[in-house]
C-alpha cells in the first residue's frame, strides 16, 4: 500500500484537480493501553482517528482487536528514550546504547504485542531521536518489517527519526500539533482551531492527543465538517501526503516544513506520561 510506486506529494502543494478538495486532517490517539474505559470509550467515537498503542500495556491486546474491529487504524506506539522522566517509558523501551541486534528485536516483539498494526510512532524519544545511528538500525528495522508507516510524533525539534526514515524508504510524516498539552477544554478547542488553520494553509495537517476524558468530549462534539476540513485515516493521510527520500525538489519543501512542525513549548507532558490520568 506504500510502495515507493505511490506518488509522493510535496507538503507545501495544494490539490490540483478542477474540483475542489478540502483540507485534510488526521488525527492520532497516543497513549492506549494502561486505562480500558478510557481507551474504548475513545476507540468507540464516530470518527475515522488512529489509536496508537502502547506495546506489552495491560489492554494492547483487547483494545487493538477492538479498533480493528471497528475499521480504524491501530499503531505501534513505540517507547523510547527521553531527556527525563524515563521511568515513565513501560516496556519495550528502546534506549540509547543499544546494539542494532536489541533494538530490531525490541521492535519486533512491540509488533508482535500490538496486533493489527500499520504503522509506528515514538512515545517520548527527546533524546533518542536526535540520534543518527540508532534511529537508521530502527528505520531499517520497520522497513524489513514490510508496509509500515512511521509517524514523527516530534518531541524535540532537533529529532532526526523523519529524515531517518524518508533515507529508508518508509512512508512517512510529522506530526503539526498536540491537542492536549493542556487538559482544558479551551485549550484544547483552541488546539484543534489551530490544526485547522494549519491544514487550511498547506493542504493538509496531523494532529496528536490522548484519550484523557475531557479530550474525548472535546472530539465528541467536534464537527470537522463545519469548520471546512475534511477528516481522513491515517492511512489514507500518509498515502497522500508521504515524503520520500533525501533528494530533489519535493525533499527541500519537507526540510523546510520540518521546521515549522512543532517546537519544544508543544513537547508537554501527556506525550511523556501515559500514566497521569487514570
Amino acid at each position: 500500500m506504500f510502495g515507493l510506486a505511490i506518488l509522493a506529494i510535496a507538503t507545501c502543494v495544494g490539490p490540483t484537480s478542477g474540483t475542489e478538495k478540502l483540507p485534510e486532517i488526521a488525527l492520532i490517539i497516543d497513549d492506549i493501553g494502561y486505562h480500558y474505559e478510557n481507551g474504548r470509550s475513545v476507540i468507540e467515537l464516530q470518527r475515522p482517528f488512529a489509536y496508537s498503542i502502547l506495546p506489552f500495556s495491560p489492554h494492547a491486546e483487547k483494545l487493538a482487536h477492538l479498533a480493528n474491529a471497528l475499521e480504524k487504524d491501530v499503531m505501534v506506539h513505540l517507547p523510547m528514550e527521553a531527556d527525563h522522566a524515563n521511568h515513565l517509558l513501560g516496556p519495550g523501551a528502546l534506549r540509547f546504547g543499544m546494539s542494532r541486534t536489541e533494538i530490531e528485536n525490541s521492535l519486533i516483539d512491540s509488533l508482535a504485542a500490538v496486533p493489527h498494526a500499520v504503522g509506528v510512532n515514538n512515545h517520548m524519544g527527546s533524546k533518542l531521536t536526535r540520534e543518527p545511528e540508532p534511529m537508521r538500525w530502527l528505520m531499517h528495522a520497520i522497513h524489513e518489517r514490510g508496509e509500515l508507516f512511521f509517524v514523527d510524533s516530534k518531541t524535540t525539534s532537533h529529532s532526526v527519526a523523519l529524515s531517518s526514515a524518508l533515507r529508508a524508504d518508509i512512508a512517512s510524516t510529522v506530526r503539526d500539533a498536540f491537542l492536549d498539552n493542556v487538559q482544558t477544554r479551551p485549550h484544547i478547542e483552541e488546539q484543534l482551531r489551530k490544526l485547522v488553520a494549519e491544514a487550511k494553509r498547506k493542504g493538509h495537517a496531523l494532529g496528536i492527543a490522548h484519550p484523557h476524558p475531557t479530550t474525548i468530549g472535546v472530539l465528541r462534539d467536534w464537527e470537522p465538517s463545519v469548520t471546512g476540513v475534511r477528516l481522513v485515516a491515517i492511512g489514507d493521510y500518509i498515502e497522500a501526503h508521504q515524503h520520500y527520500g533525501d533528494e530533489g525538489p519535493a525533499a527541500t519543501a519537507l526540510r523546510l516544513a520540518v521546521s515549522e512542525c512543532g517546537n519544544e513549548s508543544s513537547d508537554a507532558n501527556p506525550t511523556e506520561n501515559p500514566n497521569a490520568q487514570r
